[in-house]
């Protein structure tokens, strides 16, 4: 049977409490967890305060989420210089974990017109510090996930959330253009590759680091996955003549990007990009149609615009282009209209 969330949250400040060396014994023994904004996945996290400042307990379910990869990561990372979250004490067949705590203040929440060339910057050298890292622990980012992920675009978004009957001739379109972009991505030299390297997943810190989360997807490939999600971020856009002139800055510091022509960059970039974003409209979907989680309803149009951005700019993936902007662009906007209302009623 599986326990309540009450249960969960229970059993956690049970485990916190043994798990706690001497030295950190909580300040409040009547165990005050403050919540702390949890993310798409199914983790939860609170605060806990502790003489020496404060630790997070990370309720992880194992049947969802893997902890085992979080730890491996982690110290993978770490080993490189990568400012992640140190890991206290771990239970693995509970889910449960102590981590340091990186604050509140997103890197989302620090962008503006005057701090974001500083702070790209350092996340720009955040990636190439991960892709330094040995690769041959993490799995490939294969052809299988590559399609599989693009699944989640044609079931979740069209069919699911814009009720879109897809006929044959559309479909057949669908499964040229995953191909396109799968054979691209395959492609590309590859790295390790954060896979959700964007602004509410890097924090800054007092010291003016950025703290990196949320890594335990990690795998290897495309070179430009992490780049392209950070600049292109589904949670905050800027003009295209920026995202470029920060991709030529991230591809002349990069030692297995600098000898490569802009041009053929831009493309991996682009349509890796494009990749990232028809899977964000699937799981922005999923998460409000199957996870109640509608506050990220919000972040479909401009996702959506990524996405016809790119395929209007090549001509191999103009004939998506046009059907977007037939069969797709007329019903989103209603659409998300009526969902939001739905959600506020």
């Amino acid at each position: 049977m599986t326990p309540s969330p009450n249960d969960r949250l229970q059993q956690l400040k049970q485990w916190a409490y043994k798990a706690l060396t001497p030295g950190q014994a909580l300040l409040d023994r009547d165990g005050q967890m403050s919540p702390v904004g949890g993310d798409a996945g199914f983790r939860n996290y609170y605060r806990l305060q502790v003489p020496e400042g404060t630790l997070l307990a990370v309720d992880a379910p194992p049947e969802t989420e893997d902890s085992h990869a979080f730890v491996s990561i982690a110290g993978l990372l770490k080993a490189q210089g990568v400012c992640v979250p140190d890991v206290h004490s771990v239970d693995y067949q509970s889910g449960f974990m102590l981590v340091d705590d990186f604050g509140d203040t997103l890197l989302l929440q620090a962008l503006n017109d005057n701090t974001v060339d500083e702070l790209y910057g350092k996340a720009l050298d955040v990636i190439l510090q991960i892709q330094k890292c040995e690769p041959d622990a993490l799995p490939p980012y294969s052809r299988e996930l590559l399609m599989t992920e693009l699944d989640i675009y044609s079931h979740w978004f069209l069919k699911e959330l814009l009720r879109l009957e897809v006929e044959s001739r559309s479909n057949n379109q669908l499964d040229r253009l995953f191909e396109l972009l799968t054979e691209a991505a395959l492609q590309q030299p590859k790295g390790v590759v954060h896979r959700d390297f964007h602004s509410r997943n890097l924090m800054v810190l007092s010291e003016g680091k950025l703290g990196v989360i949320d890594f335990q997807g990690a795998l290897h490939g495309p070179i430009l996955y992490d780049a392209v999600s950070l600049l292109k971020d589904c949670y905050i856009s800027w003009p295209r003549h920026k995202v470029e002139s920060w991709l030529r800055l991230f591809i002349k510091s990069h030692p297995r990007l600098k000898e490569v022509s802009f041009e053929t960059c831009l493309k991996w970039f682009d349509w890796i990009g494009l990749q990232r974003h028809l899977k964000c409209l699937g799981i922005f979907s999923r998460l409000w149609l199957r996870d109640n989680k509608p506050r990220y309803l919000r972040e479909i149009p401009a996702t959506f615009a990524y996405v016809l951005d790119v395929c209007e700019r090549y001509e191999e993936l103009a004939y998506h282009a046009k059907w977007l902007r037939q069969s797709v662009a007329p019903i989103l906007d209603d659409c998300i209209a009526s969902t939001r209302k739905e959600t506020e009623q």
